[in-house]
């Protein structure tokens, strides 16, 4: 008996270590694992234990926490640089910077604040997930009307274009939702050069003055602007003093933009687009074998582009440039001979796809993709990434081309 209580003592401990070693091997081990044997039976290399080796070095330097919220900071801070410059060249066109100064002490003193720059830094705060996770979006109900005429200054507006350009349809509009209407009177100043930026407008009503003082002078007046103007995004952006004065000339009405709205909105839109793309890259069947991983790196590599009927995607003969997913709308493809152009596919299904053909045979293109009905929206990607995020579903793709319709069949079928 007490050899039986033993033997169950130990059969007991046995099973428990099991367990403990299967919750480890799933918890930290199989996302790893299932993607090193997906990557050997991919290259199928000949020396396994160095491609391993050099694989997991590979591995761990792109899931290393720390490299990753680094690559992060990096992306946000390139694109509010690339948002900065162009925000100062316009800024520089309306007079709002200063012009050429002759004078050696207003030289001295540009010298000293450029200086302070360096010392302090004029970046906007980098933007924790856990800020990202806290922060709740505003909404300002509006009429259709108001939405309506926000959203046609900012189509026409080239200086908001920079500003909102990159934005999908909806978040523009969650932006004009976001947007607080605010009530002027004459004489009164809605923003004060030297002073802390904490609002981003649009003047929907009123006449408004701009102001910019320059060394002891008195401020000289350098604008003057109406319903559908703009001004306030140089310290929204970089944490910057404001760099003119604005002074209402009449009673007024703006929408008012809040820093923080401003910041989140537009330095997370590229986050937010790559989920959107990692989620509808899962729910196509040809991207549905590869890892999670993979899929980051594709949707990393989207461009999304937009055609009006009628317009060619790509054309036959010419040169394969890029791997295209239909968005949105509908496309079809048409080859043309000797009798003429005949359409042979029809895309019409968010997750189609066309023209890996040229990718995989490094051939000229074999028929041309056009825009039709309402136009379409594609993603894409360049040949150069083509090889190094598709790699995992070369062969599927390399399986489907002799599906494709040659033109002789089709004209005699016809």
């Amino acid at each position: 008996q007490v050899a039986c209580q033993a033997c169950s003592v130990r059969f007991q401990a046995m099973i428990t270590t099991q367990a403990m070693h299967d919750e480890y091997l799933e918890s930290k081990l199989r996302v790893v694992l299932e993607s090193l044997v997906e990557a050997l039976l991919t290259e199928k290399p000949e020396d396994s234990q160095a491609f391993c080796m050099e694989w997991l070095a590979r591995w761990y330097a792109d899931h290393d926490p720390e490299q990753e919220e680094l690559s992060k900071l990096r992306a946000e801070r390139e694109l509010l640089q690339v948002t900065r410059n162009k925000l100062y060249e316009q800024a520089n066109a309306l007079g709002l910077l200063n012009d050429e100064i002759d004078d050696g002490v207003e030289q001295e003193k540009i010298a000293r604040m450029k200086d302070a720059d360096r010392r302090a830094g004029v970046s906007a705060p980098a933007i924790s997930e856990d800020r990202m996770k806290a922060w709740q979006k505003p909404y300002y109900e509006k009429s259709p009307e108001a939405c309506g005429r926000i959203k046609s200054v900012i189509d026409k507006n080239d200086k908001l274009n920079v500003l909102f350009g990159h934005l999908a349809e909806s978040a523009v509009f969650d932006v004009i939702d976001a947007m607080k209407p605010v009530s002027v009177e004459i004489g009164s100043d809605l923003i004060v050069q030297g002073d802390e930026g904490d609002n981003f407008y649009i003047v929907d009503e009123g006449s408004f003055d701009i102001f910019v003082k320059r060394g002891d002078a008195p401020p000289g007046k350098v604008l003057e602007c109406g319903p559908g103007a703009m001004f306030g995004e140089l310290a929204l952006m970089y944490n910057a003093p404001r760099a003119a004065t604005v002074t209402a000339t009449s009673p007024g009405k703006v929408w008012a933009l809040d820093r923080e709205s401003f910041q989140m909105m537009l330095a997370t839109a590229e986050n937010m687009k790559k989920s959107q793309y990692e989620e509808f890259l899962s729910n196509i069947e040809l991207f549905q074998h590869m890892t999670k991983y993979e899929i980051a790196q594709l949707s990393d590599l989207l461009e999304s582009e937009l055609y009006d009927t009628n317009e060619d995607i790509m054309k036959q003969g010419d040169e394969g440039v890029a791997f295209y997913i239909l968005e949105d709308g509908e496309a079809k493809a048409y080859i043309s001979g000797e009798q003429g152009e005949v359409e042979v596919k029809h895309y019409q299904t968010p997750g189609d796809f066309f023209g890996e053909v040229a990718l995989i045979t490094n051939a000229p293109r074999r028929a041309t993709v056009r825009a039709v009905g309402g136009g379409c929206t594609v993603l894409v990607v360049t040949v150069d990434d083509f090889d190094k995020v598709l790699g995992p579903i070369r062969d599927v793709l390399e399986k489907n081309i002799d599906k494709y319709p040659r033109y002789a069949d089709l004209i005699r079928a016809s």
